[in-house]
């Protein structure tokens, strides 16, 4: 399934509905539609940093993201690829959590999404490696029957 992708959207209506579609659990269909959201990040970042989604460190989706922010903070959402503005005020809370993330110049939901994206990219990889393809070529097809495969060896 070939979708034109606007850039903002990163999951389409139709793809939730082949998520939906497949055999999973509701937590392994909210994990796939992470995936594939997350996919569209990475596949940015990999073209941004000219290399391949697996060849990213967790470090460099940090300070991309953390780059991204501030650019859209300095030049407005258009301006940048993660184009969202809260309209509710970002939570104030301890971020206790002792990672990568921690440290970089994020609202709290910045580095929920950041942390979300590094999460995601492990599986990513995983997938990437089970099809010889590299992140930024894998299908929302072979992301969901690779998913379905590995709740049945899981089972």
């Amino acid at each position: 399934m070939t979708t034109t992708q606007d850039p903002i959207q990163f999951l389409t209506i139709e793809e939730a509905r082949e998520i939906d579609k497949a055999m999973l659990s509701s937590m392994d269909k909210f994990m796939t539609r992470i995936a594939v959201s997350s996919l569209r990040i990475i596949t940015k970042i990999a073209k941004d940093m000219q290399v391949h989604g697996e060849e990213l460190t967790p470090q460099q989706i940090v300070q991309w993201i953390e780059n991204d922010s501030l650019k859209r903070r300095a030049q407005g959402a258009d301006a940048a690829f993660l184009k969202w503005d809260s309209s509710q005020p970002d939570l104030d809370f301890e971020d206790s959590r002792q990672d990568q993330v921690t440290s970089a110049n994020l609202s709290t939901h910045e580095k929920f999404l950041t942390r979300m994206v590094i999460s995601a990219t492990q599986t990513l990889q995983t997938i990437a490696k089970d099809y010889s393809s590299h992140i930024e070529n894998l299908s929302i097809e072979q992301i969901i029957a690779w998913t379905e495969r590995d709740v049945k060896t899981r089972q």
